[in-house]
Formats: structure tokens, C-alpha cells, sequence
């Protein structure tokens, strides 16, 4: 089990990037969460398999009709308590 840090940028806020994510999120099983930040980014904490967070990411662009992806930073972020469902943050 891994728990991941990405931080999101590009047109990613008030286009509903958010809840497509927690969609996404749902659909696929993983648990974390995602919240906007100041500096127009978006940051999305998930925990599961390495795999499945690599395929959470790959369908991420396209999760969203209007949102548009420009980066996607990754960090490992290690000890971090078993997270149960996926919730929006503000």
C-alpha cells in the first residue's frame, strides 16, 4: 500500500475537476482526497497499489470534460495512517 502526493496544474479549478476526480476516485476504489490551492493547483492524496495509482493517473485527464492538465508532480509520502473513503477537501 502507497500513499501518493499529486499536485495537479493547469486549468484545473472551477471546472469541475474536483468532483470528477472523487469520481474517478470512487470507481476505481482508492481512497484520499482532493483540494484546490491558492496558487491555482490542485492537490490529490491516494492511497492503494502502485499500480492502480499509476492507472488512477493515466485516465485522470480525460476524467474531466473541461478541466485540462498541464502537470502532474508525484511524490511518495510515507506513514501516513489507512485511509478509508475519497473526500473533497476545502
Amino acid at each position: 500500500m502507497e500513499t501518493r502526493k499529486l499536485t495537479v496544474s493547469g486549468l484545473v479549478q472551477r471546472v469541475g475537476f474536483r468532483w470528477s476526480t472523487m469520481a474517478l476516485a470512487n470507481k476505481m476504489n482508492i481512497p484520499g482526497t482532493v483540494k484546490n490551492n491558492s496558487d491555482g493547483t490542485v492537490t490529490i492524496y491516494l492511497q492503494s497499489t502502485p499500480d492502480k495509482i499509476d492507472r488512477f493517473i493515466g485516465k485522470l485527464p480525460s476524467a474531466s470534460g473541461f478541466a485540462h492538465i498541464e502537470n502532474i508532480d508525484q511524490e511518495s509520502v510515507p506513514n501516513v495512517e489507512q485511509m478509508h473513503d475519497f473526500h473533497v477537501l476545502y
